[in-house]
């Protein structure tokens, strides 16, 4: 059962992920521009994602969120907190805008505003961290913009189009439970 669960911000809003969303989430993960960050870079099909939602989504081991401009009502992008680990009570987050025209225009970082706050006040979780190319820029400025640090530099963890990408870990601890709040 997929839980539902709406965020808003100014800007965007998230809502789950529906079956329904599949052809569009398909769609955008594979266009290059947003492939070519994507640490699993091959086909993605309407299989995958399926198979995605149902042993993924369904168990409740990702929060999948599509991504919605509030000005026109149209989903632009996709986020989700991957791998909950309820135990330690950890998550990884990701995000990807698939509608170009959308693209840079500070919306990333207030689609994490609205994830940290679902993972810090609703789930309660403890800690945050993204995995992210060293070369891409944005996320790496969203990230540090809304509070994440740099954890750890992963060398040649990546090999992607003839040649070797570094990884940047990031994380973020959950703010109240921090010693002095």
């Amino acid at each position: 059962m997929i839980p539902d669960i709406i965020l808003e911000g100014e800007q965007v809003y998230l809502r789950s992920i529906t079956y329904d969303d599949t052809d569009m989430i398909v769609r955008w993960r594979n266009q290059e521009n947003v492939i070519r960050y994507f640490f699993y870079r091959g086909e993605f099909t309407r299989e995958s994602h399926e198979r995605w939602m149902r042993e993924r989504v369904e168990t409740g081991e990702v929060v999948q969120l599509i991504v919605h401009l509030k000005e026109d009502d149209r989903p632009v992008g996709c986020t989700y907190l991957r791998d909950i680990d309820r135990v330690n009570r950890k998550a990884e987050y990701g995000v990807f805008i698939g509608e170009e025209d959308c693209r840079g225009r500070g919306i990333g970082k207030e689609i994490l505003s609205l994830n940290i706050d679902l993972a810090f006040n609703t789930l309660k979780l403890h800690r945050l961290y993204a995995r992210v190319r060293e070369d891409n820029y944005p996320s790496l400025y969203s990230f540090l913009h809304c509070g994440f640090e740099k954890e750890a530099l992963l060398k040649d963890t990546l090999y992607c189009d003839g040649e070797f990408i570094n990884v940047v870990i990031l994380g973020l601890l959950n703010p109240a439970e921090l010693p002095g709040k």
